[in-house]
């Protein structure tokens, strides 16, 4: 990609409902092939994801992975597609994962909120 076409790319900027979640993930890319994860940040709509191996933007998966709400540990799953994905250093490709819910998904919005709540502000 040559410097003249990064101007094109749109512009990623943090949004203020974004925050920091740091947990280890598997993501599902379909016919039975895993790939390790881990997860950066999350917003109510995206998720920041670090992964070995680059991601073809428009990709669909799944995103494994278990959080704990009042000692308990819940085990979450969320569908969605490859938005961005950016090779960063030797650490990974860093990968925008918009998250796939069908408008008025009140479990999607549960799971989320759930998600939320447990993280500092």
């Amino acid at each position: 990609m040559a410097t003249h076409d990064l101007a094109l790319l749109p512009r990623i900027t943090p949004s203020a409902d974004r925050k920091i979640f740091r947990r280890r993930a598997i993501l599902n890319l379909g016919r039975d092939h895993y790939s390790h994860a881990r997860t950066i940040d999350i917003s109510p709509h995206d998720m920041s994801i670090m992964v070995e191996s680059p991601l073809s933007v428009g990709h669909t998966a799944s995103l494994a992975f278990n959080i704990t709400v009042d000692q308990r540990t819940l085990p979450l799953e969320f569908k969605g597609r490859v938005s961005y994905c950016v090779l960063v250093g030797t650490e990974g490709f860093r990968v925008g994962f918009e998250l796939a819910a069908a408008r008025g998904d009140e479990s999607h919005k549960k799971r989320i909120a759930q998600i939320m709540q447990t993280l500092p502000c």
